[in-house]
């Protein structure tokens, strides 16, 4: 669920995700309404169109998260409360990444990463008192968290630090309430990269029902490359697991890595709240 970059082995292994690459270029392509009747799309649902132990945050957004803390304290599953609390931990966690202005993408910090564990571990607490609604925008601020490779989020992170599982209950939580295609694509793309491939078959027939008429065909195409993708990526990391991080044993490489500045070319999530 979280993550700690001081723990795990960093196994790496031959890259055999490339059709995923050719897969994030038409998420990028359906999620910007480009081609098609959709208004809006995945970026605009998430915002890009616009209590565990406290660590050091930014001055920018330390009263925020002490008056989200303070109304949790009265009232632990206060939602406002929880969604505000996610939002800055994210928010002050984007700050404390180590940001390269020449490529436009960002490595994770442990600053940045304690951060948004806060920041998650806010989140599934406001998952679980089951709110009627979610802010989209923080939703998607939560998947960068959980997945901070994707395109759209470009920042750089090994692949012991991704949660395919819980970035899958927040998308798919989108998914539902917006019926896009490209959310349930999305969904999918998580769901079977983390080896859940009922429930990734699941999310691609819903993508294909929610896609207009004349794009259902290309959908289904990507999406069923997809598959077989991570297929090949699961029985990759299995074989890594299975050696153990010995000396010379072939390494996983992060099926989301190097995708940052090719992919949607969105950048993070906005900044401000």
């Amino acid at each position: 669920m979280l993550f700690d970059l001081k723990t795990g082995k960093r196994r790496r292994f031959i890259q055999v995700v490339f059709g995923f690459l050719a897969f994030i270029f038409f998420i990028s392509f359906v999620g910007f309404g480009i081609g098609s009747d959709v208004s809006g799309g995945i970026f605009d649902a998430i915002g890009l169109g616009g209590s565990g132990g406290r660590t050091d945050v930014s001055s920018q957004y330390e009263q925020q998260i002490e008056e989200a803390e303070d109304k949790l304290a009265a009232d632990p599953k206060d939602p406002k409360a929880l969604t505000d609390l996610a939002r800055y931990r994210y928010l002050s966690g984007q700050e404390n990444l180590d940001f390269d202005e020449e490529t436009g993408v960002a490595t994770i910090t442990e600053e940045a990463r304690g951060e948004w564990n806060a920041a998650l571990d806010a989140w599934e607490k406001l998952l679980r008192t089951k709110p009627e609604r979610v802010d989209p925008q923080v939703a998607g601020q939560m998947v960068c968290a959980y997945v901070p490779p994707l395109p759209l989020c470009q920042v750089q992170a090994p692949a012991d630090a991704l949660d395919l599982a819980g970035a899958a209950q927040t998308q798919r939580v989108l998914a539902e309430e917006s019926g896009d295609s490209a959310a349930y694509a999305q969904l999918a793309s998580f769901l079977y990269f983390d080896g859940d491939l009922k429930a990734g078959d699941d999310a691609r027939d819903e993508a294909i029902a929610a896609a207009n008429p004349g794009q259902r065909e290309r959908v289904e195409r990507e999406l069923g490359r997809l598959r077989k993708d991570a297929q090949a990526y699961v029985k990759a990391q299995e074989q890594a697991s299975q050696a153990g991080g010995a000396e010379g044993a072939p390494q996983l490489e992060n099926p989301f890595g190097g995708l940052g500045a090719g992919g949607a070319g969105a950048g993070l999530p906005p900044a401000g709240p």
